[in-house]
């Protein structure tokens, strides 16, 4: 089932993650063919005061995919202007976080929060709806809150009621946070009660994770987040494997360092070098996932100042490791 409004040329997509999914992350994204990518959340209630830093997070690039902006909030009114600023950077859809565990956010009622008030959340969706100028509208959930509020299926329906145009779930409660193990049975309960496209989330580390979710639950697209952070090109590999040709074999080690030089010259592209290579060290920590020596290396990370120290670091690496 197509997107209406989307020409989204791979099932598999970049999930929003908070701290992790700035611009240059999804830049690396989309170059490696990822379905679309979202923003960062940005807080309704910061752009209903103009929050300059809130604008910041929603500046994109000059992308191949579809883009969306997601927003997060507990006051359906805050989400009227709010939805006005996003359309100022002409993201290509809106998304309503409604699945955020972090306590900072579930503890003013947004994020995950609102899987306990599903009347609080369609009037939100409902909110953005109407003043998304015809973009397409989608909603980000989680299983529920717990096991006493196990909500996606209402949930769903009530958004589907308001003209959101699709769904994602995240297959585990707030309570359950990102534990080991999903449950596909949720996805495949919210496919069956609502006729717009719904996207899988959850433990999605490899192509086999991505047929097997999409076998099971019926879903559309699946949506990718930790995982993709250390391994950007795994969008293409579920593009080949969805698509029945051969799966390309990951980065070599060289082509890795090579990405992850990139990264790091665009943050400070972005940032400049001093803010640019402070965010550059968890990444490039990531970087060094399944490497020889990755415990060492991860610690050389930490000391990332200047460019040139990633240059350092780099050959650390391939001295370990070719």
């Amino acid at each position: 089932m197509e997107i209406k409004g989307l020409n989204i040329q791979n099932k598999a997509v970049l999930a929003p993650m908070a701290g992790f999914c700035d611009i240059v992350m999804r830049k690396a994204a989309d170059n490696f063919d990822a379905g679309f990518t979202i923003s960062e959340m940005v807080s309704a209630r910061a752009l209903y005061f103009g929050d300059k830093k809130s604008h910041e997070l929603m500046e994109t690039f000059d992308h191949k995919a579809p883009y969306g902006v997601q927003l997060f909030g507990f006051e359906p009114n805050d989400f009227v202007s709010a939805t006005k600023h996003v359309l100022d950077h002409k993201p290509d859809f809106i998304d309503i976080n409604m699945g955020c565990p972090a306590p900072k956010i579930v503890n003013n009622g947004s994020g995950s929060a609102l899987m306990k008030t599903p009347e609080i959340a369609q009037q939100i969706a409902k909110t953005v709806v109407e003043n998304a100028n015809g973009l397409p509208v989608s909603v980000k959930m989680r299983k529920g809150w717990d096991e006493n509020y196990l909500t996606a299926v209402e949930l769903a329906k009530r958004c589907e009621a308001v003209g959101v145009s699709f769904i994602t779930v995240h297959a585990r409660t707030r309570q359950e946070m990102y534990q080991p193990g999903i449950d596909l049975d949720i996805i495949k309960q919210v496919k069956q009660a609502v006729n717009i496209p719904v996207i899988g989330n959850g433990d999605i580390t490899c192509p086999e994770d991505a047929i097997r979710m999409m076998d099971y639950t019926g879903c559309d697209y699946v949506m990718v987040g930790r995982e993709a952070l250390s391994r950007p090109w795994i969008f293409r590999q579920i593009k080949e494997a969805l698509e029945g040709r051969p799966v390309s074999a990951d980065l070599t080690v060289n082509e890795r360092m090579e990405l992850l030089l990139w990264h790091v010259k665009q943050l400070c592209e972005v940032n400049g070098e001093y803010l640019g290579m402070k965010k550059s060290r968890g990444q490039a920590a990531l970087y060094m996932k399944g490497l020889r020596g990755a415990a060492h290396l991860r610690y050389l990370t930490n000391s990332l100042s200047k460019y040139e120290d990633a240059e350092n670091l780099v050959k650390e690496v391939l001295k370990e490791n070719v």
